[in-house]
């Protein structure tokens, strides 16, 4: 027999464990709708990466969808571009008239941002509201080039002020 306490433990715990969870933070398996598609497509091309999680995938494009109602058809507009240009490469955008059209430009920049800071809107300090949206923290692919040597900030994987030794990585580069 569960007692009120420990029941109201394993809640919590079960709440917060969902809540952190990227993968049963959204209980709703992707859809493979055109939109998601375009998305995760354009997304490997503007990361540069071979695979991307199919959940973050979702999300990022819901959360840019929720920003602004016109980011599907400016996604399906930048998409369009990039076909008709021939680009396969992330790299072949810099300087590209795609990245230097207002729109197109824009558009690509926010799913880079959506990726690689792990939320979409614009933080304002100082405000308890904005037009900000979580998308990923652990998954945020900005703590990918030091994960190596650093923890993602909030997890630690040593003991009481294990960053005050250098890692050994560091040593070594």
């Amino acid at each position: 027999m569960l007692s009120r306490r420990q029941l109201l433990k394993s809640g919590a715990y079960l709440t917060g464990f969902a809540a952190l969870n990227p993968v049963l933070s959204w209980a709703v398996p992707p859809s493979q709708s055109s939109d998601t598609s375009a998305f995760y497509q354009l997304s490997l091309m503007l990361t540069g990466r071979k695979q991307l999680s199919q959940v973050i995938t979702q999300r990022a494009l819901h959360c840019l969808s929720e920003e602004d109602s016109q980011f599907p058809t400016q996604m399906q507009q930048l998409s369009r571009a990039i076909t008709a240009a021939g680009i396969t490469q992330t790299d072949e955008l810099n300087g590209h008239q795609i990245m230097l059209d207002a729109a197109t430009g824009a558009t690509a920049r926010k799913i880079v941002s959506a990726w690689y800071l792990g939320f979409t809107g614009t933080p304002v300090s100082l405000r308890a509201v904005d037009n900000t949206r979580f998308v990923t923290y652990t998954d945020a692919m900005m703590y990918t080039p030091t994960l190596d040597a650093t923890v993602i900030p909030t997890f630690s994987r040593g003991h009481t002020n294990y960053w005050t030794q250098p890692p050994a990585t560091i040593k070594n580069d």
